[in-house]
């Protein structure tokens, strides 16, 4: 069966799926449906296999490098 172009209409938040872990409730892993992690700054692992998922809180802010210049300025302008 031929897919319709009506299928891909809309945003990509509308036509994709993007699991993350949440820490106010009980996370089940999209791959064995238990619910043992190991978590981290950004990402939390499954505990039995091993799949990670983005943390909710980390990936709601922008990935930006943050730069700190300390020293001369002309060591900030190499």
């Amino acid at each position: 069966m031929y897919m319709n172009i009506k299928d891909f209409r809309g945003s990509a938040q509308q036509r994709t799926f993007i699991p993350l872990y949440y820490a106010e409730s009980v996370n089940h892993c999209p791959s064995c449906t238990r619910t043992h992690w190991h978590i981290g700054r950004t990402t939390a692992e499954c505990a039995f296999c091993e799949t990670a998922l983005p943390l909710a809180s980390s990936s709601q802010q922008p990935a930006e490098p943050l730069f700190w210049f300390r020293g001369s300025e002309t060591l900030a302008s190499a």
